[in-house]
């Protein structure tokens, strides 16, 4: 008989799904849905109520919680309280530090109080890659820029594991002639993310060269006039913006797209990046955290934060006659469902 836990969730991300999934094969879980995006007295509200269902959940022997934020710290206060195991997942946010883009949980005093507590209190933490442990980013400093929650959180001795995440989309079954485009998908929650993730420097190519086609996904319409007032984005006919597409119409753009760009100035394992490359894009990203163990043999990485060799190297993936089979099936062999579930049933086990 499957033991009972309890799995929370900030939001309702495509890779949250997945580990719901994989727990729902092995618990009888129940999932609450915290819905972080919401008002900040709606986001309490939903906290204060997952506390009330731990709480009666007299069966549940563990919880499972995404992301080290406001949410985990009373949460895994009270389930150290009732005896009951917790695991945290992270995956980026909540093991960097970078406050001039407004990135990182540890940003805020608070949040990072939060983020600490709840981390050096519960059983296990859970992260999709290494760097979000302890690394530099030499990338965006040279000297390095510390991440990783051992080395943010002092005196942190709670035990990780390091277990990726997985695809779970089919891959296209033809790979047809690609429209020679760049292609960028990142979301930008606050304005400085437009940095974050690269986008500046992508256009600064696009401004150079009107013969290169860029399409942008998910930028918030919200910062479109200070974005255009500052980079003049509306000047540029060689440049499309989507704010928001759904899946379909997303993946659709990736099979129809030649490359793909992921020039993040800080990443965890970026799962656009991972469906990009399973729809057959020949990807281009920059030497920060898990772009480099996604890309793998099958692209160009880009060393320094520079748009003349951004420029230099998507000039180079364009240029290329690639397997796109190949580069689909590195990632689905890779980063499979059957190895996440592996890794997570492992740290169960232990």
């Amino acid at each position: 008989m499957k033991p009972s836990a309890l799995l929370f969730l900030p939001t309702r991300s495509t890779f949250m799904r997945v580990d719901e999934k994989i727990l729902g094969s092995l618990y009888h879980l129940k999932t609450a849905h915290l819905d972080q995006s919401a008002s900040k007295a709606g986001y309490l509200a939903r906290v204060l109520g997952a506390m009330a269902l731990l709480l009666v959940s007299f069966k549940a022997e563990s919880i499972f919680i995404w992301f080290a934020d406001y949410h985990a710290a009373p949460l895994v206060w009270l389930a150290k309280l009732l005896e009951k195991k917790s695991y945290i997942f992270i995956a980026g946010y909540d093991a960097k530090k970078y406050p001039e883009f407004g990135m990182g949980v540890h940003c805020s005093c608070f949040r990072s109080r939060c983020a600490a507590f709840a981390l050096k209190n519960c059983t296990h933490v859970i992260a999709n890659h290494e760097s979000l442990l302890s690394s530099d980013n030499l990338y965006y400093n040279p000297k390095g820029h510390p991440e990783g929650i051992y080395r943010l959180i002092p005196g942190l001795s709670t035990p990780a594991t390091v277990i990726h995440n997985a695809v779970t989309v089919d891959p296209p079954d033809e790979f047809h002639p690609r429209i020679k485009q760049i292609l960028t998908v990142g979301t930008t929650p606050v304005f400085q993310a437009f940095c974050n993730k690269g986008y500046d420097l992508l256009v600064d190519i696009a401004r150079r060269r009107p013969d290169l086609k860029f399409v942008f996904v998910g930028i918030q319409a919200k910062w479109m006039d200070e974005i255009d007032r500052i980079y003049g984005l509306a000047g540029l006919p060689n440049l499309t913006v989507h704010h928001h597409l759904g899946q379909k119409e997303l993946f659709a753009l990736m099979q129809s797209s030649a490359v793909y760009a992921q020039p993040s100035i800080s990443e965890g394992l970026p799962n656009a990046l991972m469906e990009a490359m399973l729809m057959g894009c020949v990807p281009v990203g920059s030497r920060v955290a898990g772009i480099p163990t996604v890309i793998g043999d099958h692209g160009f990485l880009l060393q320094r934060h520079d748009s003349q060799e951004l420029e230099s190297l998507l000039d180079r993936a364009l240029a290329l006659d690639p397997d796109r089979r190949a580069i689909s099936e590195s990632i689905k062999t890779r980063f499979s469902l059957e190895k996440r579930k592996a890794g997570l049933i492992a740290v169960l086990a232990e």
